[in-house]
């Protein structure tokens, strides 16, 4: 299993390139330095609930559901890219879909 330092780093990448996002947009709109942000792209540095929350906001998603995509990739769920011999294009950002946990609770896990 992918440590969850790095797994974290790369669902944050994946989330700002699919939005079209530099280091330098994303980290404007977190309140996060260009280096920071860079760090925890790369799964040198994890970041705290608050830098979290923050960066959730940043991609236009909830806490739970950035948790989850996270969850997802350590799970190794993927989207299939063939499918009856031809490719699937590829998955639109959807709006973020608030899920049944709070986001207090997420919150206090990670706190704990």
């Amino acid at each position: 299993m992918e440590d969850l330092q790095q797994t974290m780093g790369a669902v944050i990448r994946r989330e700002r390139r699919e939005r079209h996002l530099t280091l330098k947009d994303l980290a404007e709109r977190a309140g996060l330095s260009v280096v920071y942000l860079g760090e925890i792209e790369r799964g040198k540095k994890y970041p705290s609930a608050l830098v979290l929350e923050r960066l959730a906001k940043a991609l236009d998603l909830d806490v739970p559901d950035l948790l989850e995509y996270v969850a997802d990739e350590m799970r190794g769920v993927t989207l299939p890219r063939m499918a009856i011999g031809f490719t699937l294009p590829e998955p639109q950002p959807q709006p973020a879909i608030s899920r049944t946990t709070p986001t207090g609770q997420i919150i206090s896990m990670l706190v704990a």
